[in-house]
């Protein structure tokens, strides 16, 4: 069957072939049928179809549909497959006054048996476009299924009219993989469209243009927790970006594959990791095979404009070092990329507070000098650091003070690297880089002090009142005191000992945190007291409130069971799941605070040099 050429069509035009043809458009007659095949009911369509044949082919709608379009956007798979069967080979490929087929309308839907049954009658179905040039390959992406998306790019050819693979629509076809995360089909078109790799738009690699946005697809922006980053160390993964596995499998299908199928099914929170680590791969070994492609072409001005100053840009901003990593294997001199009105690469990084990609950097010789420059402004690298951070990444972390800390500790690794000259270079507005950053960070000094000196208050309070309790609880001692001498009456209980070495360090541990919290609100709050000694008081006072509440609640506990126990045997049980609900409670919602506090003050340096090659 020939087609007609392929073109697009503006939204007035589509507009005025609708009122045409609704000018002419029988709506009652076919509205019964248009509702039958909306709600799946085969036989009332089957009966109109008797008393009128040509209504199998005919348009029902007022947007020149057939019963096998309205089946195949209703969802009505079984109704779409009889269809298939019931009309001629060729009304197979009748288009809507939107472009589309029933085959676009089936791919939107995800279904792989309805796109399997048109395409085996009409082969052709593939290579129709609709009004804006889009293949039902295009169409398969929004639907997010992988197994109909791999059968569509294994039948689909660069043919007429459509051309996917080679006509306007490609580039677009290529984005929209690339931004769906299918990287392993995108790789399997690449290996029969070689062209695809190297296509190119206004901002350079169609591809790069679409993963430099896309930290989560890489490991570097994973955002797996502790328990998910240990799994993903171990989980195999084999990618096939040739051919797909039998049954579209793209995963183990060794012994060891086995085992970890079955622990899937078993814990399903380790699919996702493995999924996740797959995609992680597949966009490595994409961003190879674009570089790899590229890098054919012996022409430096194209490579240039291949990976531009825009595409470096997105990657260092969203922290991608695996883009940049290879990149950089590929095109060493990638790394002298100026930037408009941001500098070089290093200054970038700098600016967007990306330590992954700083510490790539600064292992290599040539990024210990990017460090020195100094810019048109007389800005050293030290100043770009000092400038507060516009960075979404200065907002996860929990409160002022440990922004504030976050943004210390940046400024001192960075002017680690920086010439010690340079400390006393003013910019053009006469500013130090240490005077820039106090100027800079005027205001969050101001709210992380407030922080401070409000949780400090309000724990205080807590750590005052467990205070008098635990004092209170060593003069009336539970069952009382000895008449004759004054010794507590239950003195011979191993339960009264644990009362009163719990209540000892509730009473300890209480007045010590009060102290720790007395020493925050009477400090000077200087800029880099929010480094080291404003956050370990902190964490001493929380450590210290967290033992005397979980102390003061034993105590309780301890004292409840002597008066109790000799007549309730069981009182201990009960009593202690109460004790440990407050003290579970406290440690959900604290304890995860507590911990960022610990690894932001006392962890691993900002900088941690990674290897290049």
């Amino acid at each position: 069957m020939a087609f007609p050429e392929s073109r697009l069509v503006s939204s007035d035009e589509i507009k005025a072939a609708i009122t045409e043809f609704a000018r002419g458009f029988n709506h009652n007659y076919y509205h019964p049928l248009h509702l039958a095949i909306l709600k799946g009911d085969w036989e009332s369509a089957r009966i109109f179809f008797e008393g009128d044949p040509n209504a199998v082919t005919a348009k029902i709608t007022t947007v020149a549909r057939t019963a096998l379009h309205v089946a195949a956007i209703a969802g009505q798979w079984k109704l779409v497959e009889k269809l298939v069967q019931e009309m001629p080979v060729e009304a197979l490929a009748e288009v809507d006054l939107m472009g589309c087929t029933a085959l676009h309308y089936v791919a939107l839907g995800g279904n792989t048996t309805a796109a399997k049954a048109l395409v085996t009658r009409n082969p052709s179905l593939t290579q129709i476009p609709d009004f804006e040039g889009f293949s039902p390959l295009a169409y398969a992406i929004t639907s997010t299924s992988k197994e109909l998306l791999w059968y569509l790019a294994l039948v689909t050819t660069d043919e007429r009219p459509a051309c996917p693979f080679s006509g306007p629509s490609a580039s677009r076809l290529v984005a929209l993989l690339t931004a769906a995360g299918f990287h392993d089909i995108t790789l399997f078109i690449l290996q029969r469209y070689p062209n695809l790799a190297t296509m190119v738009d206004s901002n350079g690699s169609v591809i790069f243009n679409v993963l430099s946005k896309m930290p989560s697809d890489f490991q570097s922006g994973s955002k797996l927790g502790i328990l998910g980053r240990f799994i993903y160390h171990f989980v195999p993964v084999e990618l096939d970006h040739v051919q797909p596995r039998t049954e579209l499998k793209d995963l183990h299908a060794s012994s060891k594959g086995f085992i970890w199928k079955t622990i899937e099914k078993l814990v399903p929170g380790i699919k996702l990791v493995i999924d996740t680590k797959l995609r992680h791969k597949s966009a490595e070994i994409l961003v190879e095979h674009v570089c790899s492609q590229a890098s054919i072409t012996n022409n430096s001005l194209f490579w240039q404009s291949f990976i531009s100053a825009e595409i470096l840009r997105n990657t260092i901003s969203s922290g991608i070092v695996e883009i940049l990593r290879i990149c950089f294997q590929f095109f060493p001199d990638l790394i002298w990329t100026k930037m408009p009105n941001e500098g070089y690469i290093m200054q970038v990084a700098i600016k967007n507070r990306q330590e992954k990609v700083f510490s790539l950097l600064s292992k290599m010789p040539i990024g210990k000098l990017l460090v020195l420059v100094v810019d048109e402004s007389q800005n050293t690298t030290s100043h770009h650091a000092a400038r507060l951070s516009s960075s979404p990444r200065l907002a996860l972390v929990s409160g002022p003070a440990f922004q504030m800390q976050k943004e210390l500790r940046w400024f001192k690794e960075v002017e680690k690297f920086d010439h010690p000259l340079h400390k006393q270079v003013k910019n053009q507005e006469g500013k130090t880089a240490w005077q820039l950053f106090k100027d800079e960070h005027k205001d969050l000094l101001e709210k992380g002090e407030r922080w401070m000196k409000d949780t400090s208050n309000s724990s205080m309070l807590v750590a005052a009142l467990i205070a008098t309790v635990a004092f209170a609880a060593t003069i009336t001692v539970p069952g009382g005191n000895d008449q004759t001498k004054g010794t507590p009456t239950f003195l011979s209980d191993k339960t009264f000992l644990v009362f009163a070495v719990s209540d000892a360090l509730a009473l300890f541990s209480s007045v010590a945190s009060i102290f720790m919290f007395l020493s925050i609100l009477t400090a000077y709050y200087a800029e880099e007291d929010f480094l080291k000694r404003l956050p370990r008081n902190m964490i001493l006072a929380l450590a210290s409130l967290f033992i005397s509440i979980a102390t003061i609640l034993i105590a309780f506990g301890a004292a409840l069971c002597l008066l109790l126990g000799e007549r309730l045997k069981w009182m201990p049980i009960p009593v202690t799941i109460v004790a440990s609900l407050p003290l579970a409670l406290f440690a959900v919602l604290q304890v995860p605070l507590f911990v960022r506090m610990i690894v932001s003050t006392y962890g691993r340096g900002i900088c941690h040099p990674q290897d290049l090659w």
